[in-house]
């Protein structure tokens, strides 16, 4: 993989990052999400619950994603986690014909939009940091493949 490719994901988890820190840290309003999620039959005592899981979920996948500490994982939660509540809180067919429609679809398709990318994330294997590492680890990375490829190399 070259740096390129390297930057270009670092960003990319870096962008879809953004969306779930700020709902995880309470900046985007989750008022609606609580309210629907009333809508839908979930007893008013236990939403708050569902809220603090759903927020923690959030930052903990969006800093995982940042960082590159196991973005593998933290994608396919994140996956889990997106796919019903897009279905449950954006049901757009419910909604034909009403002021709320386009906005319930345009919500429906970003969603689909993070999870695309999310399963590209989940799918590409080697995942570069954010942070860089430090020559000690990369010393002890470097000794380790020349100890491997010397070891490989039939004697004289």
């Amino acid at each position: 993989m070259n740096s390129l490719q390297r930057y270009v994901l670092v960003l990319s988890r870096l962008l879809i990052a953004i969306i779930f820190l700020l709902n995880g840290f309470g900046i985007i309003s989750q008022a609606m999400a609580a309210k629907v999620l009333i809508e839908h039959g979930a007893p008013a005592s236990v939403v708050p619950l569902l809220m603090l899981c759903a927020r923690t979920m959030e930052v903990v996948g969006g800093v995982s994603l940042a960082f590159g500490i196991y973005p593998r994982l933290a994608a396919v939660a994140l996956v889990a986690f997106l796919v019903p509540s897009t279905v449950i809180g954006h049901a757009f067919w419910q909604v034909d014909g009403t002021a709320s429609y386009t906005m319930q679809l345009l919500n429906f398709l970003k969603n689909t939009a993070m999870v695309g990318g999310l399963l590209f994330i989940g799918a590409t294997a080697s995942q570069p940091t954010l942070l860089p590492r430090t020559s000690r680890s990369d010393t002890r990375e470097q000794t380790g493949s020349e100890r491997a490829s010397r070891s490989s190399v039939p004697a004289a």
